[in-house]
């Protein structure tokens, strides 16, 4: 595997940091912009995408059920938690140019 730059790993890094906010939007556009061109942001877009992809509709039907539960409302709570520190981890090993791979449902083949 080719060691990449420290640029292209700060920059995969700042795309897994900056999905906290623009959830699964930030990393289709990193994967449109990159496919074809840069295998390390594509596949690094990809990992985003599966994660987003998987958390997202878990949350959302969490979010219009938890109105009624105040269970749920937890449940949601540990859910953008356990999201947050699996960015944060995958922004480490990014940055370190170590593999990352989220423990989630993979829509899309890395």
């Amino acid at each position: 595997m080719k060691k990449e730059s420290l640029l292209n790993r700060v920059l995969a890094c700042l795309m897994h940091l900056f999905s906290l906010l623009l959830t699964f939007i930030l990393p289709i556009l990193v994967y449109f912009l990159s496919k074809g061109r840069n295998d390390y942001f594509t596949n690094h877009a990809k990992e985003g995408m599966n994660l987003h992809f998987t958390f997202f509709p878990v949350f959302l039907i969490l979010s219009f059920v938890s109105k009624k539960i105040s269970v749920v409302s937890v449940l949601s709570f540990s859910l953008i938690i356990l999201e947050t520190i699996l960015i944060l981890v995958a922004t480490i090993y990014t940055l370190k140019g170590k593999k990352f791979s989220y423990p989630v449902i993979k829509y899309f083949k890395v």
